[in-house]
């Protein structure tokens, strides 16, 4: 773009260098011509040199010395130098106010839940040991001796010892030649009666006894009492700004 600014001002530079003497002479031409004579000569020789008027020439020169200062400023070399733009003196930053940290305590109230309560579990478990009882049903066996008692029935049986008695008959019988009556006598077995006695076995009652295994309450989890819900101070420390 520096390149093409230079060779356009270049080129207007030349077209100028050619225009601007015609148009000087057509100038000296038309004004030597109004005025007349010696008169319009004079304006001519004192207006032109070879034909090119001064102000011409002050344009000429005017133009040149704008292209060479652009092209030098283009090209970074040349003869003339431009004048560099100041640095604005910076604006000194304020010093900052020293901040000071001060800690302080901040407390603030809180609700605590409560909570419920929670009874405590129990269970079961066998200890390993073996215990009896008694059911409280009974039962009997024999003992494995004998007893007698009586039935309540009699009965008789003889003694292996006799006896005599009357029959309540009577007979007749020679008495050294008397005849006498007498009365019959019988001879017996002695029969006693008696209770009818049996032998049995001895039986018992008694209490059933089982065996059983040791059972043990114990613990699961203990009692957690009720909590009514209430409120804490909460206390931290903090830090701000000293005013």
């Amino acid at each position: 773009m520096k390149q093409f600014s230079k060779n356009l001002l270049a080129t207007i530079s030349g077209f100028a260098l050619l225009l601007f003497p015609q148009i000087a002479v057509t100038e000296a031409d038309e004004s030597a011509t109004s005025a007349g004579g010696s008169a319009a000569g004079d304006a001519a020789a004192k207006t032109a040199i070879g034909g090119v008027s001064a102000g011409t020439i002050a344009a000429v020169v005017a133009i040149a010395a704008a292209a060479a200062a652009i092209s030098d400023s283009g090209s970074g070399g040349g003869g003339i130098t431009p004048t560099p733009t100041p640095t604005p003196t910076p604006t000194p930053t304020p010093t900052p106010t020293p901040v000071e940290i001060e800690e302080y305590v901040v407390s603030e109230v809180i609700d605590v839940p409560g909570s419920a309560l929670v009874p405590a579990v129990t269970a079961t478990r066998t200890t390993g040991a073996t215990a009896t009882r008694t059911t409280g049903a009974t039962a009997t066996r024999t003992t494995g001796a004998t007893a007698t008692r009586t039935t309540g029935a009699t009965a008789t049986r003889t003694t292996g010892a006799t006896a005599t008695r009357t029959t309540g008959a009577t007979a007749t019988a020679s008495v050294g030649g008397t005849i006498v009556d007498q009365d019959v006598v019988e001879s017996f077995d002695v029969v006693e009666s008696f209770d009818v006695v049996e032998t049995f076995d001895v039986v018992e009652e008694y209490d059933v006894v089982e065996t059983y295994d040791e059972v043990e309450t114990y613990t699961v989890t203990e009692t957690v009492p009720a909590v009514a819900a209430s409120t804490a101070v909460s206390t931290s420390v903090a830090t701000r700004v000293k005013q």
